[in-house]
């Protein structure tokens, strides 16, 4: 935790900006995990292969269960390597708890030029503005694809679920912890809004 806390300070002393110094410090982790990302999407995608093959193979064997355990035993062995993106995911429980404990205890009472209708990043947004911007861009995705503005079928369809969950995300999240770590937040949705669009593995 020193090592990360001695990091974002350094950022800090070099821009003298503490908001600015979280947008350039959330960077830096999402370059460090972009081939965990990538690890990830091919998971994903495998995953979706792996669920038509199965329905497939239940529609087939249909009449002979034992069969159908047997071939389905047999495609999941064949691609069992894969599934290893799966368990990548928690490595990144750790990062976001030293994020937590960074920018909910480090900093201090303090503005920065990125969100000039707050005074201090230690506490929540009283105005409400990031979670509202965290949520237009949670969704924005969704609304391009949905629009025909892009083409990517890893981005979900837009669906009710599309706006509850970052609404909820924002209400028990963004609402309640320092503006600071809301401004990560906001960081880090429009580099993996970016990453979503453009990254077709």
């Amino acid at each position: 935790m020193d090592i990360i806390i001695n990091i974002f300070n350094m950022i800090y002393d070099f821009t003298n900006d503490y908001g600015i110094a979280i947008v350039i410090f959330t960077l830096l982790v999402k370059l460090m995990m972009l081939p965990l990302t990538i690890k990830q999407k091919k998971a994903l995608k495998f995953s979706q292969e792996i669920s038509i093959k199965v329905s497939a193979l239940k529609e087939k064997y249909s009449a002979n269960q034992e069969k159908l355990q047997q071939e389905i035993t047999k495609l999941y062995l064949e691609h069992k390597g894969m599934s290893f993106g799966f368990l990548l995911m928690f490595l990144q429980m750790p990062i976001f708890y030293i994020l937590y404990r960074l920018f909910s205890t480090n900093i201090i009472d303090t503005g920065t030029v990125l969100t000039p209708w707050l005074f201090t990043l230690s506490k929540p947004d009283p105005y409400f503005i990031l979670p509202i911007i965290y949520i237009l861009l949670q969704i924005l995705p969704s609304l391009l694809q949905h629009f025909n503005v892009i083409k990517n079928n890893a981005i979900p369809k837009l669906t009710i679920s599309t706006f509850i969950t970052p609404i909820i995300v924002a209400l028990l999240v963004t609402v309640k912890l320092p503006a600071g770590l809301g401004l990560y937040f906001v960081t880090n949705t429009i580099i993996t809004n970016i990453e979503q669009i453009l990254l077709k593995v």
